[in-house]
């Protein structure tokens, strides 16, 4: 058989016949007489394609394309080819930059699949196969590398609706999850992962942060034990739940849990991190500096290098100690980026500018409850001293104490009150607000509590809500020296949320102070009527029993000398929620007294910005 149309019907009928490689034998025949028909080679092309010939059915689409630059089917076939044949990059370099919608789904597709993959690639992919869960997967991931956070989020989940069994989505998603900072939500998609995969240690440890993050320590501890059960070897689920140990103060657990480590793998290089927590705590100082500073850099940056700022900052080498703090929160803002939208300093600002006299001179009566008194409040910038002072409270009688709930802003959110809706409150809005309120306090605060204390640091920039939903509430303010609690808050290592995320700077640190400090003070001259108490971290250390006695006359309550030992209540309080947790259990102690002055070197900058707040509470600079 030698004529080329003879040969052409004779390989369409093995291709009808399903076979491909037949018919392509017949048409290579026809080829060697007609090498240059575009039909013919087309026909090939195709045949080759069907019989598994990716590089020979790129070898004649290429050349048909040679024929006809412009003939796009041609083109596609090529890339689709070139693809097929792991050629990808002759593949992007067929169809980058054409029009052709095929073209540049091939496009993407070859990117990704030299590694070189953007969003773009994978949008567009999902957008011709949206049950492509992988494509969903990769386009979360580089959305998230390119800190699009919230999209990254979207695209994670709809690669878990894609694929509701692989486990790995989900860690991703909640991962994704974290940087948004969606903690409720996160610890949400890793319960239902680990319940889909109980036994995988890698869900184990993610859904053990998971929990940490949303302060539930018990199921936390409960899912980095199980992680490490579930292993033969080391996990990262042993500083994790070293770490968490360490942050509830459980310090002898924390021990048995390095020497587990140890016992497992005696060379893992995280040893001398989880050693270096438990010298420091045991006040080993010098021991546990050694150690730390042999931790490599990728262990744990934030806490590392947390640990060495505390560590240098007790040897008293301010220098390396404001070095590590600073790397400690640039660590910080790298693992939990900032969400799009205004900063804490601009709402700050908001609230300031509708706090004037002429505002206030609009505003509706309002009458305190008659039936229930109202709390106290517990205000003051963070890092002043708010958690001694609420440790102290505990141990009076009859007193409950709220640490840092947000009853007061679920209240106000619930109703719909905004800044502006305070002019308009009257006395039947206010007692709403009232009741929601104390619907929440109830649900947490044990019976037969005579005293409610509601400790929020910065609800001091709240000071014209409190006055509005209860104008007869006391108000106690802690101060520390501006100076000690701005470097302070930028050595502590916060949760990062819009307001702690000021802390990670010493610059946006003493702004936020100008701007709280200046919302309160000018709330107070604006309320006159207002019961201020002002406690002061410093008398507190040099006289606590005075200071407290002071503080109790306030609020209308009897001394007892038990009352004082703050140790005693700290042990039995539990967990301390606040950057103080390991201060609280230790005595009285004057080395954060004047720290600020081995620190004037960097301070020196926002100097200006705190020697007003200096003077007007009367320090010495």
């Amino acid at each position: 058989m030698t004529d080329v149309s003879e040969l052409i019907a004779a390989a369409t009928a093995r291709a009808r016949a399903h076979d491909a490689a037949g018919g392509l034998a017949l048409i290579e025949t026809a080829l060697q007489h007609s090498p240059n028909e575009p039909a013919l080679i087309e026909f090939g092309g195709l045949l080759a394609a069907h019989s598994g010939k990716a590089d020979r059915a790129a070898t004649l689409f290429a050349q048909l394309l040679a024929l006809d630059p412009g003939n796009d089917p041609a083109r596609i076939n090529l890339a689709t080819a070139l693809m097929s044949a792991g050629r990808a990059e002759e593949a992007l370099a067929v169809g980058n930059g054409h029009a052709h919608p095929k073209l540049r789904l091939l496009a993407a597709h070859a990117r990704v699949a030299t590694g070189a993959g953007e969003a773009a690639d994978y949008e567009a992919i999902v957008a011709a196969d949206p049950r492509d869960y992988r494509a969903w997967n990769n386009l979360g991931s580089a959305r998230l590398a390119a800190g699009r956070v919230d999209e990254a989020v979207a695209a994670f989940d709809e690669a878990v609706r894609y694929a509701p069994n692989d486990v790995r989505l989900y860690i991703n998603l909640a991962q994704a999850l974290r940087d948004a900072g969606r903690f409720d939500v996160r610890q949400r998609v890793m319960r239902d992962a680990a319940a889909l995969a109980p036994n995988d240690p890698e869900v184990q440890l993610e859904l053990g942060t998971a929990e940490a993050a949303c302060e539930n320590p018990r199921a936390a501890e409960q899912a980095f034990r199980r992680a490490i059960a579930l292993t033969d070897g080391y996990t990262g689920a042993f500083v994790e739940l070293g770490l968490l140990l360490e942050s509830v103060n459980r310090i002898d657990e924390l021990e048995q849990v390095v020497d587990a480590l140890a016992a497992r793998a005696p060379d893992a290089i995280e040893l001398d991190f989880l050693r270096a927590w438990v010298a420091r705590r045991r006040g080993n100082v010098a021991e546990a500096l050694a150690l730390a500073e042999r931790v490599p850099d990728e262990i744990h940056p934030l806490r590392r290098h947390q640990l060495l700022g505390d560590l240098y900052d007790r040897q008293g080498q301010p220098e390396k100690a404001f070095a590590a703090f600073t790397a400690m929160n640039a660590a910080a803002q790298s693992l939990y980026p900032a969400a799009p939208g205004d900063t804490y300093r601009d709402r700050l600002g908001v609230i300031s500018a509708r706090l004037t006299s002429e505002r206030v001179a609009s505003w509706h009566p309002v009458a305190p409850d008659p039936h229930r008194a109202a709390p106290v409040f517990v205000v003051g910038f963070p890092r002043s001293g708010t958690t001694l002072l609420d440790t102290l409270l505990l141990n009076v009688d009859g007193v409950h104490v709220l640490e840092e709930q947000p009853f007061l802003a679920l209240a106000t959110q619930s109703t719909g009150l905004t800044e502006e809706g305070l002019a308009t409150l009257d006395d039947a809005g206010a007692a709403a607000l009232r009741a929601e309120y104390f619907r929440q306090a109830d649900a947490v605060t044990p019976p037969g509590t005579q005293l409610l204390v509601d400790k929020h640091p910065l609800h001091m920039v709240r000071v014209a809500t409190i006055r509005r939903l209860f104008p007869d509430a006391k108000i106690v303010l802690v101060e520390r020296h501006p100076c000690d609690t701005v470097l302070s808050c930028f050595m502590a290592n916060f949760r990062l949320n819009t307001a702690m995320r000021s802390f990670t700077t010493l610059d946006e640190t003493a702004r936020v102070y100008d701007a709280a400090f200046t919302i309160f003070e000018r709330g107070t001259s604006l309320f006159p009527e207002l019961k201020v108490h002002r406690v002061r971290y410093e008398r507190m250390i040099a006289d606590l029993e005075q200071e407290l006695r002071g503080l109790l006359d306030f609020l209308g309550l009897a001394w007892q000398p038990h009352y004082a030992d703050h140790r005693a209540s700290a042990l039995a309080r539990g967990p301390v929620k606040t950057a103080s947790y390991a201060q609280i259990t230790e005595p009285l102690y004057t080395r954060a007294l004047a720290r600020w002055e081995r620190y004037r070197q960097p301070l020196a900058p926002v100097m200006p910005i705190l020697q007003p707040w200096i003077d007007a509470l009367g320090y010495k600079d």
